[in-house]
């Protein structure tokens, strides 16, 4: 029986391949807001690759660079082919959902969220703990074609005087700008003063995904780029309106999914939750990071739902393709015959073993015919084992601030 079943505040951002008509449906306490698809579905190896490693300011090599920006390039000027299909991929009483949907590469889910009255379609990502907006202090080309978030128009913005943000990227390439409060709402769950980060200037990683209207950081505000002072997340503030300090993400390949917040749906996965510490080093202050493959000289791991594919230390990604006929490897990532069957994936993930079937690591058609992209791909040894949404869509996730620990168990 769920422990957190009853009396709990619960926050479900549904995540579905596909969105009904706009609509707003209201029960009681139970929210739930359709809205339509608002872009492809498409996967790229080769970017979502280039994009992951700036993200952890891993220096990607030149050549995976310059093969990243040629493909977005084409992709978002329409002049590439469509890769699209996924093959795998306090005591409250309110209760609310957001339907997501996944958007461009396949690499994000956006959900909208309320900023001082205003909608936007955010990236809900574990890996970052930034609320950052684009908004219309960027120059004119950075707005055209998404929605933008105009303090102006929000009775409720107030400016953090002396405060900036700054998020730096493995090419070189910066998001930053300056910092204010406004209320913040997530489906029908509302925090007053919560702190926004506004960009005068975003990285090229993020302009041409105009689908993306900003990024929702759930990691600890020990990793949140504010200076003087860093600020809580709007997870940690929303904390004294939940009955359970924790949220949880199911986002099981093939079938709708959910982020939850304040509850544990029992019904989402199968056997029995198994719970690993949360651990700190140099590389993962404020992360959901953890030991991978314990007892070896594994780096710590990272449950990252902003990133897609699993970027892995060398021993674990050579073990892994060793076996794998006819896989090339190169600076612009590990693919293989499509007409191959990949193996299972195992990852001991703290004491618990986590199985990731070999058809979601199949995770995109590469440039190259007949050839795809491995959802396992080398982390040029940074010491730091990052597991995208490759592991979310095989695995059921709760993340327990309250207990500093981060549990798994295979969906239902």
């Amino acid at each position: 029986m769920n422990q957190f079943l009853s009396s709990s505040l619960i926050l479900t951002l549904f995540l579905a391949s596909t969105t009904s008509a706009a609509a707003v449906k209201r029960d009681g306490s139970y929210s739930k807001i359709h809205r339509l698809a608002i872009g492809p579905s498409l996967r790229n190896g080769v970017i979502e690759l280039d994009r992951t490693m700036r993200k952890y300011g891993i220096e990607p090599p030149q050549e995976l660079r310059d093969a990243a920006t040629k493909q977005l390039n084409a992709i978002t000027s329409g002049a590439a082919p469509s890769t699209s299909g996924d093959p795998g991929v306090g005591g409250g009483t309110k209760s609310g959902s957001v339907v997501a949907s996944p958007m461009l590469h396949n690499q994000e889910y956006l959900c909208p969220v309320t900023v001082g009255g205003q909608t936007l379609n955010l990236d809900i990502d574990t890996g970052s703990a930034d609320l950052w907006l684009f908004n219309t202090a960027l120059p004119a080309s950075d707005q055209t074609g998404r929605t933008v978030y105009d303090s102006a128009k929000s009775s409720t913005f107030q400016k953090t005087t002396g405060s900036t943000f700054g998020v730096n990227y493995g090419d070189g390439s910066q998001t930053y700008g300056t910092v204010g409060t406004d209320t913040v709402e997530v489906g029908g769950i509302s925090v007053p003063g919560q702190s926004i980060e506004l960009p005068t200037a975003v990285s090229a990683t993020f302009t041409k995904d105009t689908n993306m209207d900003g990024i929702l950081g759930l990691a600890y505000h020990q990793a949140n780029t504010i200076r003087p002072t860093q600020q809580l997340t709007f997870f940690e503030n929303a904390l004294s309106q939940l009955q359970a300090p924790v949220f949880t993400a199911n986002l099981k390949a093939g079938s709708a999914g959910a982020y939850q917040f304040g509850f544990i749906d029992s019904t989402a996965y199968s056997g029995t939750l198994q719970y690993t510490p949360l651990i700190q080093s140099t590389s993962t202050v404020g992360l959901w990071a953890f030991e991978a493959n314990p007892g070896t000289n594994a780096s710590p791991a990272i449950a990252d739902t902003g990133s897609s594919l699993l970027l892995l230390d060398d021993d674990i990604v050579r073990a892994y393709w060793a076996p794998v006929p006819g896989h090339t490897s190169d600076v612009q990532g590990i693919t293989f015959p499509c007409n191959v069957q990949l193996p299972d994936f195992k990852i001991k993930l703290g004491d618990y073993t986590a199985t990731i079937s070999g058809s979601l690591l199949n995770y995109s058609p590469a440039m190259e015919a007949g050839y795809c992209f491995g959802g396992i791909q080398s982390n040029l040894g940074q010491g730091i084992n990052v597991l995208g949404d490759v592991m979310f869509a095989s695995q059921f996730v709760v993340f327990d601030k309250g207990q500093n620990r981060i549990g798994f168990a295979p969906h239902a």
